[in-house]
C-alpha cells in the first residue's frame, strides 16, 4: 500500500521535486505517491479526511491543523531551512531606521495568509507598541489567497511599488532578501526593521502510526546523492531534521488573535 504524502502545487517545479521523491523513495523499497491540491485549506481538508498519510505544512497550515485537531497531529520532520526564518522591512537607502521610523508611513505587506509577509509582523509591531492598523498607512496586497505567501507574488510586488515610490516601505521574508542580494538586485534598499525568528514548513500527520519508516527514509536524504541532489536543490532543503514546535509558539498566537485558527 502506498504511502500518500499531500503538497500544495505553488508553482510547477512541485511536480518535478514530487516525482523525484517518489521515485527515490521507492528505489528504497517504499512505495509513496503524493496528492497535490490547489490550496492549503483544501490540502487541509485532505489530511482530515483521510486523503493523504501526511501533508506538506506550512507553519500556518500547521498551526490550523493543531486547531482543528484539538492537537491530535504531530509535526514529523522539517526542512534546514525552515529553522529560524525572519521577515524584514526594506526601505529605501538612508531612510529612517527602526519602528518609530514607520509611524505615519506607508507600508506595503504580502498575503493576508502569508505568515512571513503579514501574519508575523503584524503581530511582532504590535507586541512592539506599533500598531500597523491604527499607527501605519498598511497596504495588504492579496495575490495568491490559500498558499500562505509560498509563492511570494506579493512581496515582490510590494517591492516594485517600493522602487517605483508608491510605497515608503515593504515587508518581505528573509529568504526573499537573500534572493534579492544574490541576483544582485538589493541595491538601494536597507533593513529597518526584523521580526523575531520563526519556524516555516514542516510535515503534518494526524497520529504517529505509520509514519516512522517515511521519517526515518527523509532524515536519511543526502544532498550529496546525484540522484536526489537537484530536487532536494528545487524544495530549498539540504537535509532534514526532526521537528522543532517550538518556534510555532508566536504564530500560535498570531492567528488567534487575528480569529484565523483553525480556519478552513
Amino acid at each position: 500500500m502506498e504511502y500518500r504524502v499531500g503538497a500544495v502545487a505553488y508553482h510547477p517545479r512541485v511536480v518535478t521535486i514530487w516525482e523525484a521523491f517518489r521515485a527515490w523513495f521507492g528505489a528504497r523499497g517504499f512505495p509513496l505517491d503524493y496528492v497535490l491540491y490547489s490550496r492549503y485549506p483544501a490540502l487541509l481538508d485532505g489530511l482530515m479526511a483521510g486523503q493523504v498519510d501526511v501533508a506538506w505544512n506550512t507553519n500556518l497550515a500547521y498551526v490550523q491543523t493543531v486547531e482543528r485537531t484539538g492537537g491530535a497531529c504531530r509535526a514529523i520532520a522539517m526542512r534546514d531551512t525552515d529553522l529560524g526564518w525572519t521577515s524584514h522591512v526594506l526601505v529605501p537607502s538612508g531612510s529612517p531606521i527602526g519602528l518609530d521610523g514607520l509611524r505615519g508611513r506607508r507600508v506595503g505587506f504580502g498575503d493576508s495568509d502569508s505568515p512571513q509577509a503579514w501574519i508575523l509582523p503584524a503581530y511582532a509591531m504590535r507586541r512592539q507598541g506599533l500598531d500597523p492598523d491604527a499607527d501605519l498607512i498598511a497596504e495588504r496586497l492579496d495575490i495568491d489567497i490559500g498558499k500562505h505567501g509560498d509563492t511570494g507574488g506579493a512581496e515582490f510586488a510590494q517591492l516594485e511599488r517600493l522602487r517605483a515610490g508608491e510605497l515608503d516601505a515593504s515587508v518581505v521574508s528573509d529568504p526573499t532578501w537573500q534572493a534579492l542580494r544574490e541576483a544582485g538586485s538589493a541595491d538601494g534598499l536597507e533593513i529597518a526593521w526584523t521580526t523575531p525568528p520563526f519556524h516555516h514548513c514542516n510535515f503534518t500527520a494526524l497520529s504517529d502510526a505509520s509514519h516512522d519508516d517515511f521519517r526515518r527514509l527523509l532524515l536519511t536524504m543526502d544532498e550529496g546523492d546525484p540522484q536526489i541532489a537537484e530536487p532536494m536543490r528545487l524544495e530549498y532543503v539540504h537535509r532534514w531534521v526532526e521537528a522543532d514546535i517550538a518556534g510555532y509558539a508566536d504564530l500560535t498566537e498570531a492567528v488567534r488573535q487575528a480569529g484565523i485558527a483553525g480556519a478552513p
